[in-house]
């Protein structure tokens, strides 16, 4: 017996990699965020509706759509002969790196848990919201929707069995993001996992392990510097800051106006950087970041935020 009939829940934008990290680790961002409204219906099937932020570019279809994966997938999974509408209000810009069908599909796992009273725990979440991401990415990577679930930081131990490690992030760390408004391609989390390469040197592995495991102690210990030095990747990031106009002149930009380090956001094309608010401003770097991009003619979006919880529920009736 269904818990509630309708639930309305916030899901937030998303971070992944951050520079070593390949889907191991992601962040939750405090905004932008996805608003969600989930409720049962008598149509024995699943209905998409989209609004909000480029809603115009996201498919309804629920065997297209993130959330109607997920949808689909958990009804199936748990033998439910259920109608489920799903609105989607879209704060969480898609196609740009910010986890934008993490949030929906977290969205979703997260509603119809709590609409059906099914009780899972966050790898449950995880595992069926990860599920959705075939949809955009073409693979199950986990690392935007774990943070999604769990909020704040998270590493991907493990995807068989997932095994998710959440750590809280330090109160001090700013996220400055930037946003060229350049043209990006359908599908173009998959097309940038394509331009990946398929052999990485030993020298190259060695690198990014040591930079992963100075990230992680970093968000152990609060050391927002230490994170900021530890965003430097020689694997991922080279391929597809190739794809990002003026990608070094912008990152170079970041630090040199006080930022710890920057990198690109999940599959790009935005770019973030971490600052420590205990010593510089987010405005600087954020006006630096823009200046950037307008070097090589690009104009962008340039906003600050922070770390944010994760995927929580407004409402249920």
């Amino acid at each position: 017996m269904p818990k509630f009939r309708k639930v309305i829940v916030r899901s937030p934008a998303s971070t992944a990699n951050l520079g070593p990290g390949f889907d191991v680790f992601g962040m939750a961002l405090e905004h932008p965020y996805d608003k969600v409204t989930i409720k049962l219906t008598q149509s024995n099937k699943v209905e998409i509706e989209v609004h909000g932020v480029s809603s115009n570019t996201i498919p309804c279809d629920p065997f297209r759509n993130t959330a109607g994966v997920v949808a689909g997938q958990m009804l199936k999974e748990f033998g439910l002969n259920l109608g489920v509408s799903i609105k989607i209000e879209k704060g969480v810009p898609p196609g740009v790196g910010l986890g934008s069908s993490a949030a929906s599909a977290a969205a979703v796992a997260f509603g119809l848990n709590e609409l059906l009273g099914l009780q899972l725990d966050h790898k449950d979440l995880i595992r069926f919201s990860a599920k959705g991401e075939v949809a955009s990415a073409g693979s199950e990577h986990a690392d935007n929707v774990s943070a999604a679930v769990c909020g704040d930081f998270v590493i991907i131990r493990s995807y068989d069995p997932i095994d998710v490690i959440h750590l809280k992030a330090p109160p001090n760390l700013g996220v400055c993001v930037a946003i060229p408004k350049i043209q990006t391609l359908p599908k173009k989390t998959e097309k940038a996992r394509a331009v990946l390469p398929v052999e990485v040197p030993m020298k190259k592995v060695i690198h990014n392990v040591g930079h992963a495991a100075a990230m992680a102690v970093g968000f152990a210990l609060g050391d927002v510097k230490l994170i900021g030095r530890s965003m430097h990747d020689v694997v991922v990031e080279p391929a597809r800051a190739s794809m990002i106009p003026g990608y070094q002149i912008v990152k170079d930009a970041a630090i040199k106006a006080g930022a710890c380090g920057a990198t690109v956001s999940g599959a790009g094309p935005s770019i973030i950087a971490v600052v420590d608010e205990n010593d510089h401003t987010s405005e600087s770097v954020m006006e630096a970041m823009k200046k950037g991009f307008r070097k090589v003619g690009v104009d962008a979006e340039v906003f600050s935020t922070k770390p944010g919880k994760g995927v929580s529920l407004i409402w249920a009736k």
